[in-house]
């Protein structure tokens, strides 16, 4: 099984984060938490383990506790099965990325459970419709919204991924690598997941496929994991040598754009630069629409997903109206995610509606970055011309 720590955001194959510090501090007593990991699979949650307190406990009550457990679990998740399409998949779409998580701790304090959030109200409507045993469970329901986001990440994650599948290993994290940069290592093992998953071996993989259906067993051990992000690790600063080298190289002012390049563009060549930013960045950019006062409206697609890109060349701040107009055009252009991508800055307001909302925000430092991608493919396809040897 693979989880992901709702505190550091890493992923793992163990039931207790190995990432955390608590895990590296030999002092700390074993708390038996793991509440802080987050399945992909919601019957790997550790309330649905059987884990008694002694030996003896464990001869004389384990079968029968066992099968309570066994009964009450497959119950649970029967309903969750039949809830999970549409409501908790479009309930996590629908309330954003962050506003589940950011309520867990709210949800499991008795005294938070009489507010009238959404997602409260969403736990009282599953209530209604006969999913009962989440009236007394918040934090198994704040569990369950969080395994579905995650296992919602993972699907795009594997479209994103499996292009990557080389002969060797070393090459197929090399490529992942080069495209995903150092978020890595948050998801080498979401990655590792996906070969596994896929029926793609390697020797240097000895995975143990009991994983998938005994509760503690990891994928991979912990050292072979260590051993692997190692071999992320070096691969990575390589490939970071041979671009900065490349550029050193190959750098070409005249060639280069610059943000103050941007803030010099009019209206018309702001959205057709864009265009060809989210190209590089990995979007398939089909229509663009002229959006009035507030910029342009451009759609396109990645990792299967419909998005709809609000582009707002401003001197001034951005304000929540902006938000609100790609708000609109997602849902009435049925867009799976929106973007608000500025040269400028957004106000408070427009930041607190887009993290309400779910919507990206793109604002002239991001903007930098793209910028850095952009040039960088420039370079690199400076050089494939020049030496095709080095492509």
């Amino acid at each position: 099984m693979i989880y992901r720590c709702i505190d550091c955001g890493k992923t793992s194959f163990e039931t207790e984060c190995p990432w955390c510090p608590a895990a590296h501090d030999a002092d700390e007593p074993a708390s038996g938490e793991a509440a802080a990991q987050i399945p992909l699979d919601p019957a790997f949650l550790p309330e649905f383990q059987y884990r008694p307190r002694n030996l003896l406990l464990r001869l004389l009550l384990k079968r029968r506790n066992q099968a309570r457990l066994d009964t009450a679990r497959n119950n649970i998740l029967q309903k969750y099965a039949r809830f999970r399409i549409p409501y908790f998949a479009n309930f996590i779409a629908i309330a954003g990325s962050g506003e589940a998580g950011l309520e867990l701790a709210a949800l499991t304090d008795p005294a938070a459970n009489d507010n009238h959030s959404d997602t409260a109200i969403f736990r009282e409507i599953l209530v209604r419709k006969g999913f009962a045993e989440l009236r007394d469970a918040p934090e198994l329901f704040g569990k369950l919204l969080l395994t579905t986001r995650f296992s919602e990440d993972y699907r795009a994650f594997c479209l994103e991924s499996v292009p990557h599948v080389r002969d060797s290993l070393r090459e197929t994290l090399k490529s992942w690598i080069a495209e995903t940069g150092p978020r890595f290592r948050n998801d080498l093992c979401l990655f590792l997941h996906v070969l596994w998953s896929s029926n793609i071996r390697h020797p240097e993989l000895p995975f143990n496929d009991r994983a998938a259906t005994t509760y503690g067993t990891p994928l991979l051990p912990r050292q072979r994991v260590r051993d692997v992000l190692d071999i992320c690790e070096a691969i990575h600063l390589d490939l970071l040598v041979q671009r900065l080298d490349a550029r050193l190289v190959h750098f070409d002012p005249d060639r280069t754009v610059s943000i103050a390049h941007v803030d010099a563009m009019n209206t018309d060549d702001f959205e057709k630069f864009l265009a060809a930013l989210f190209r590089i960045a990995g979007f398939e950019i089909d229509e663009t629409r002229p959006g009035g006062d507030r910029g342009s409206v451009m759609f396109g697609a990645q990792f299967g997903k419909r998005v709809v890109i609000h582009a707002i060349s401003e001197s001034g701040s951005v304000a929540a109206a902006a938000v609100q107009d790609a708000i609109s055009a997602r849902n009435v252009y049925a867009c799976d995610d929106a973007i608000v991508v500025t040269n400028a800055y957004f106000t408070r307001s427009a930041t607190d509606l887009a993290n309400a909302a779910g919507i990206a925000l793109i604002d002239r430092v991001e903007l930098q970055n793209y910028l850095d991608e952009y040039n960088l493919r420039i370079t690199e396809a400076y050089q494939e011309v020049a030496n095709p040897a080095l492509a």
